[in-house]
């Protein structure tokens, strides 16, 4: 008989699958409370940050996110981003059927079976073997990556008004960063010879990962659940960020492909994925 061997890269995995499934619900929640509000716009954050906070649902929807979070970074240490990031879309099974039922959100054929590109990407892409990730030494990776993330941010904001939906990739590219500095931080906190040195090293990372994640899971997101679908959204934000993640993860942390094939068929459902979806209206 096969005898299954827990590894860390395996509970790694599996605390992936509970960081999706978190992340693909609190949406839901947040949603509904924010069907209560006035629209939110990026000129009075402070004010609509207040109003956000005295949302019981919405706090409970951010606070389910916190928990992924948690989940997620345990995760990154155990197995590495690149193999970690492309789990996230499992729980949009989830959140397609509370979507529909709970937010009466209606699924036309092309948006389902985008959904289910999209569920399958992080399939192929696992197959993609990707080395584990490595420290780096020369900050020149993450500096370019930053500012690259940074600028695309800056340019999508510029039309968001016009077009909603940039709401997605501008949440994903803030994900992106604070997935990048979640790494940076688990590789130093224990890759120290005692854990007070790790987290004394670790501090710069927490601090922008803190920032990055505060931005993408308080603001960003807000904005872009109460002007799209959240089944919408949240698959394109999901796919967008696994992309810019496993980016990052080559650039910065060295990880390398090794199964070229089976990784381009995962970015081609991704790709097909994203180009449904954008189309799917409520």
């Amino acid at each position: 008989m096969l005898q299954f061997v827990i590894t860390p890269v395996v509970i790694g995995i599996l605390l992936a699958i509970v960081t999706s499934l978190l992340w693909n619900i609190a949406p839901i929640i947040q949603k509904e409370a924010l069907a209560e509000m006035d629209e939110i716009d990026a000129k009075n954050p402070l004010k609509h940050t207040r109003q956000l906070f005295s949302k019981p649902r919405w706090v409970a929807g951010m606070l389910m996110a916190l928990l992924g979070g948690i989940t997620y970074m345990i995760a990154t240490q155990m197995a590495g981003i690149v193999v970690i990031q492309p789990l996230m879309n499992v729980g949009l099974v989830v959140l397609a059927i509370l979507a529909t039922r709970r937010l009466g959100e209606k699924i036309d054929l092309a948006a389902a079976i985008g959904i289910i590109f999209m569920i399958l990407t992080p399939v192929f892409i696992a197959f993609g073997a990707v080395t584990e990730p490595m420290m780096f030494t020369d900050f020149s990776g993450i500096l370019l990556y930053s500012v690259v993330m940074l600028v695309g941010i800056g340019v999508m904001a510029g039309g968001s008004g016009r077009i909603a939906i940039l709401w997605a990739p501008i949440t994903s590219l803030f994900q992106a960063l604070a997935a990048q500095f979640t790494q940076w931080f688990t590789l130093e906190l224990f890759g120290a010879a005692d854990i007070v040195q790790g987290f004394i090293n670790a501090l710069i990372p927490l601090i922008l990962m803190g920032i990055f994640t505060a931005v993408a899971a308080v603001y960003t997101i807000s904005i872009g659940l109460q002007r799209n679908p959240a089944a919408r959204f949240n698959a394109i934000t999901g796919t967008v960020s696994m992309f810019a993640v496993v980016l990052g993860g080559i650039m910065i942390f060295s990880q390398m492909i090794t199964n070229l094939p089976f990784y381009g068929i995962g970015l081609a459902f991704g790709l097909v994925g994203v180009a449904l979806l954008s189309k799917y209206q409520e």
